[in-house]
């Protein structure tokens, strides 16, 4: 957690896991024991992300970009300077992280709902664009296309996403479905292939940029880790 901003700001919270999708729940006491909570009425806009994710509500793509922040802005009303520094206990219950599932059935062409085996994130309403329902990408080979979910049958856990239009080709139960940023798919594809080049695979073919040299099996592999943390760099938290 955070200490309150100067003045008569909001106070930020500065939670453990990124990005802040949703606050689901504040509660603050007094910092003395026994703890006597106080919960933040939801729904007037009391709380919120500090800084809500760009590209993954209320986008015609998914995002590309490490964007949104681990900060949760809640009212002067309820965390002051009235007890001082470190005066006041908080628990806040939130959504973090990307929305990330995989299909739990069989999806036809033309259908506008899916199984999935997690509804985490994907019906949340942005703090950002007012809009309810991810944007993201069916990772299905020569069949891949973009979704846009605009309901949940659940919160989290096994459901089914309801899409903004039909689906344009088939996909298999398994078929992943995530709203992760291009960039982060890349890099796990990078340590995936140091990873077979690693421990000895035969045959690996990756792809060589212009002009770039070529390299052993244990030296492209360290390249390819390397291109991997390079990339994923700007999702490195600093609290």
């Amino acid at each position: 957690m955070g200490a309150p901003q100067d003045g008569c700001g909001p106070a930020t919270l500065i939670t453990t896991r990124w990005p802040v999708l949703e606050v689901i729940s504040v509660q603050v006491a007094r910092n003395t024991l026994p703890y006597v909570w106080t919960t933040v009425p939801a729904g007037q806009g009391l709380y919120q992300p500090a800084n809500p994710p760009v590209g993954i509500y209320g986008s015609i793509a998914p995002t590309a970009a490490a964007e949104g922040g681990q900060g949760i802005l809640v009212s002067s009303q309820y965390i002051n300077w009235a007890y001082g520094r470190n005066g006041y206990a908080i628990q806040v219950s939130y959504v973090n992280g990307w929305p990330h599932t995989s299909l739990t059935a069989n999806a036809a062409s033309g259908a506008t709902t899916i199984a999935v085996d997690d509804c985490t994130g994907w019906a949340v309403t942005s703090a950002l664009t007012g809009m309810t329902g991810a944007t993201g990408t069916v990772y299905d080979a020569g069949n891949q296309e973009v979704i846009q979910c605009t309901a949940a049958s659940a919160t989290q856990g096994p459901g089914t996403l309801t899409l903004a239009s039909p689906l344009q080709s088939a996909h298999a139960s398994g078929t992943m479905v995530s709203t992760l940023p291009q960039s982060v798919v890349w890099a796990a594809i990078l340590f995936c292939c140091s990873q077979a080049l690693t421990r000895g695979a035969t045959s690996t073919t990756v792809l060589q940029a212009p002009g770039g040299k070529s390299e052993g099996g244990a030296k492209r592999a360290q390249t390819l880790r390397e291109q991997a943390c390079e990339i994923l760099a700007p999702f490195k938290r600093i609290i």
